[in-house]
């Protein structure tokens, strides 16, 4: 017979009994407050016909859960108010005191990463001040009971302010005891006061203070777009890798997020700082705003002890140590992951925790300029690729044998300009290249990052071809050489290659997060000009066919004619009629492909340039 602690029995929620407490019924203590779990609220300030989201999750994807219990009290009478609801389906509402959904608590007693339920008022408000409390189970023997707490204010209707909409984040080991107030153990309170100032300038400002042992970071990031993440390197040279970062982030619900992480590599995807086992000080988040486009990230770094260990690749955060400050940007993918950063820079001041300072960077010139020259490697490789290639290649495959009397510079006017755009091609996809190695300061894509890697392999390849194939022909034999038809076949297939893989490079691209232009289907314009070069060659091919089945050249027809009784040999004019014919609806369909293959190129330039 086994023994089942009390509180297993209730895997699928807690009881309402549990209401008044916050206290699960494990027969265990709470454990000291810790930085694992954050709290999350989208207001500041609600008025009785708002509804509230909140998110409880864990401070990494190791901080998992596996019971909550979410209710909504006031500050004076810790009087139950307002009602729950959710679509989440680990969890549900409960009823205290009989009174139906004034809680959420778990549905199941599985490993859970993060929560979010939506908190309505009541229709009349007696305390100014709601305290939305959660408590938290980690394990059976593991709980954490008013710990993470989190302060709302009651906004009556009939007030207009000229507040803008703004998200606050308590992730505190404590309780968020005032609007904009964070309380941490052992740490003085601190006020936020809210204000409807707002920098035009886009940038950042990092300050830190010492007192007690503690360093109190705080990082204000103006116009920091939804689903963007900033970061703070502490690095030991002025390069990544082995870095300790700290991560503000503001998802696509804009809700703020800040994460500790440690760079174990230059080119590995950063992981928690937990993961070293002693990073260097305990990391608690103090406070998380969006206030007039403006992303508050603070938090506080303490506790910090020598480290014993054996010599490890990352050295433990240390007070006393002088860092080089590295600061990069970047985007968010769907599952609130990093992307690789579109703005990255090493300051040249160093700086020490224990020594009170502040960093300031305009991002908005440097990361438009570093961006422009993304957008311009796109671009120039968009054009380049679908419009000149393209039609180099029509030209080479189908016009060998239209206008033999019309010349340019000496050459027939397909060779002439098949010359001229592949020439030009070589020229702007080096140039393309140069920019993308700018771009990243000469940094390849890392494997993990997956699209991005197929991206820059597939385009290495594509851009080695495209620089080969001048070289190739420069070498070429004369046309009536014994072995003509090798540089043939290998011009033919070395720059048709290049043309596929130029295809797959830019789809892939269309996929890429910098971008995001999966999410709005603007990969769509990419599918249409696979579509197209189909048709086209199809097209084409169907026109050879048919001139040479249906209407085939005859160079040696002809009639005599009686003139003055002698017999003269007059050649018809017959042929010129379907070398003619041919040739006028080849160079018809010529043009249509030319603006269709322009007009893509803009549509996606243009998506580009935009995005």
């Amino acid at each position: 017979m086994s023994f089942i602690p009390p509180g297993y029995t209730n895997p699928d929620g807690s009881p309402s009994s549990a209401c008044a407490t916050m206290t699960p019924g494990h027969r265990v203590g709470s454990k000291p407050c810790s930085s694992k779990y954050v709290i999350q609220s989208d207001k500041l300030e609600y008025y009785k016909n708002d509804t509230v989201r909140i998110t409880v999750s864990g401070s990494s994807s190791s901080d998992t859960f596996r019971g909550i219990l979410l209710i909504a009290k006031t500050k004076t009478t810790e009087q139950i108010i307002g009602t729950w609801s959710s679509s989440n389906a680990n969890i549900k509402s409960l009823s205290c005191g009989g009174i139906s959904n004034t809680a959420i608590t778990h549905s199941g007693n599985n490993d859970k990463n993060s929560i979010n339920a939506l908190w309505s008022p009541p229709p009349s408000i007696s305390d100014p001040t709601t305290v939305i409390k959660a408590t938290i189970v980690q394990t059976y023997s593991t709980i954490y009971v008013n710990c993470f707490n989190i302060s709302l204010t009651a906004k009556d209707n009939s007030v207009t302010t000229s507040t803008s909409k703004a998200t606050t984040v308590s992730s505190i080991t404590g309780v968020t005891s005032n609007t904009g107030t964070a309380v941490t153990p052992g740490v003085a309170t601190t006020t936020t006061t809210t204000t409807t100032t707002q920098s035009n300038n886009v940038g950042m400002n990092i300050t830190w203070t010492y007192a007690n042992g503690n360093t109190n970071v705080k990082m204000k990031i103006n116009d920091l777009k939804a689903s963007e993440w900033f970061a703070l390197g502490l690095s030991l040279d002025d390069k990544m890798g082995e870095d300790h970062i700290f991560v503000c982030k503001r998802l696509a619900n804009d809700t703020i997020l800040v994460d500790r992480l440690i760079n174990p590599n230059g080119h590995d995807y950063p992981v928690s700082a937990s993961s070293m086992g002693n990073p260097g000080g305990q990391f608690s988040v103090t406070l998380l705003k969006l206030e007039n486009s403006t992303v508050n990230c603070e938090f506080m770094l303490s506790n910090f002890t020598s480290s014993k260990r054996r010599r490890r690749a990352i050295s433990a955060l240390s007070q006393s140590t002088t860092y080089r400050p590295l600061i990069a940007m970047g985007s968010l993918d769907s599952s609130n992951g990093l992307n690789q950063h579109t703005v990255r820079a090493a300051l040249s001041d160093s700086i020490q925790l224990t020594i009170p300072g502040t960093i300031t960077f305009g991002i908005d010139s440097f990361g438009s300029k570093n961006t422009g020259l993304m957008k311009a490697h796109g671009i120039i490789m968009i054009f380049t690729w679908i419009l000149f290639v393209s039609t180099a290649i029509i030209l080479a495959l189908f016009f060998k044998k239209s206008w033999p009397n019309q010349k340019i510079l000496g050459k027939q006017i397909w060779f002439s300009v098949h010359r001229a755009l592949m020439m030009a091609t070589s020229v702007l996809t080096i140039l393309a290249f140069i920019l993308i190695l700018v771009y990243s300061n000469g940094e390849w894509v890392p494997q993990y990052k997956g699209r991005s890697f197929a991206h820059s392999i597939i385009g290495i390849i594509t851009i080695s071809f495209a620089a080969i194939q001048p070289i190739i022909a420069f070498f070429r034999c004369k046309p009536d050489d014994e072995y003509r038809f090798i540089f043939n076949y290998v011009h033919g297939i070395v720059g048709f290659t290049s043309f596929l893989l130029s295809i797959v490079a830019i789809f892939i691209a269309m996929f890429l997060d910098s971008f995001n232009f999966e999410s709005n289907k603007k990969w769509g314009v990419v599918v249409a000009w696979i579509c197209w070069v189909f048709i086209i060659f199809v097209i084409f091919c169907f026109i050879e066919y048919y001139f040479e089945t249906y209407l085939p050249l005859n160079d040696n027809s002809y009639t005599f004619n009686k003139q003055n009784g002698n017999m003269d040999m007059k050649i018809e004019s017959t042929s010129m009629k379907h070398n003619t014919s041919k040739d006028l609806i080849k160079g018809i369909f010529l043009s249509i492909h030319i603006i269709i293959a322009l007009a893509l190129s803009l549509i996606l330039a243009i998506f580009v340039g935009k995005s």
